[in-house]
């Protein structure tokens, strides 16, 4: 079951997505990792794609540095099971006016 996503996305949301070969995400470690910006976490979405043999975790904050997060993410890239843990900005449409005639 899924819900929908009562968060807008907000310009100064920092995504922190880490993907593991399939089976071999470890959620426990990725917390700690996260240390005491644990707490600041808006949102969590873990994913499973067997078709492409990868899940993936990402965790979204909105009130933690860049630069901390990019710490965090480079720590996490340094374990074995880690693929690969990157920042990313979530791209948030502007509305456009209906400008009709």
């Amino acid at each position: 079951m899924t819900y929908p996503d009562e968060h807008q996305a907000d310009a100064t949301a920092v995504n922190l997505t880490i993907r593991t070969a399939a089976g071999r995400l470890r959620i426990i470690p990725v917390w700690q990792a996260l240390g005491a910006h644990a707490v600041q976490a808006r949102r969590t979405r873990v994913h499973c794609s067997r078709r492409h043999n990868f899940d993936e975790m990402t965790v979204t904050f909105e009130s933690v540095p860049v630069e901390e997060l990019a710490e965090i993410a480079t720590r996490l890239n340094a374990q074995p099971w880690v693929v690969t843990a990157s920042l990313h900005t979530p791209v948030v449409k502007e509305s456009t006016p209906d400008v009709r005639g």
